[in-house]
């Protein structure tokens, strides 16, 4: 397995490479700003095709690039509680930073909770945390013993919920029946900031403690 992160601008946003040595696939999960050329150069030099571009949720800074990977005729993967904020991004605009071009992007496949993907050689578990937005999703590897969580858990803190479609109570109950919920030992790669783990977070996290 082959497992690249990048924190992007504008706002240090994380976007996830993960390749199959042996399938030579592979598939990326959110895409900031600078996603797209980072994720190409990385298909290049590990000969990974990128069959799939996997998105948490819809807000924009993590869908800036998205675009670019439709343009490639890259599958995009999205749940459809979010399908104004991909469709119509420019109703966040009060919320991202002046001057940002938002662009609307058609999602390939809509995800719900239970749904399982094949992907760069990985059984991909698909599971609904919703509380920072509407439709964001965790993305768990099993056998690989990690999730991407995106925004609804970081490192000793949680996904804001004052935006619109955010609610503190629907995330804190994901994340205690969702997330907490995976083996201790999963390590939770999320949309800002440094990876941890499910035991990490039960223990330290002042926003949700056990």
């Amino acid at each position: 397995m082959i497992l690249e992160t990048k924190e992007l601008e504008p706002i240090g946003t994380n976007a996830y490479f993960l390749g199959d040595s042996v399938t030579k696939q592979a598939f990326i999960v959110d895409a900031p700003m600078g996603a797209y050329a980072w994720a190409l150069s990385l298909s290049e030099r590990t000969g990974c095709t990128i069959s799939a571009l996997l998105l948490t949720h819809g807000h924009w800074d993590h869908i800036l690039d998205a675009t670019l990977f439709a343009e490639a005729d890259i599958p995009i993967f999205g749940h459809s509680a979010d399908r104004v904020l991909f469709e119509k991004p420019e109703c966040m605009a009060d919320f991202a930073l002046p001057g940002m071009q938002l662009k609307g992007i058609q999602i390939n496949q809509w995800l719900k909770e239970g749904d399982a993907l094949k992907l760069a050689g990985q059984n991909v578990e698909v599971i609904e945390v919703p509380g920072h937005c509407p439709g964001s999703l965790l993305f768990y590897l099993a056998d690989a013993s990690l999730a991407f969580v995106g925004d609804a858990l970081f490192y000793r803190g949680v996904g804001r919920c004052d935006l619109p479609g955010g609610d503190f109570a629907q995330l804190e109950h994901s994340i205690r029946t969702k997330i907490y919920n995976l083996p201790d030992s999963t390590r939770l790669y999320t949309g800002h900031g440094r990876h941890t783990t499910v035991i990490e977070e039960k223990e330290e996290n002042p926003f949700v403690p056990l």
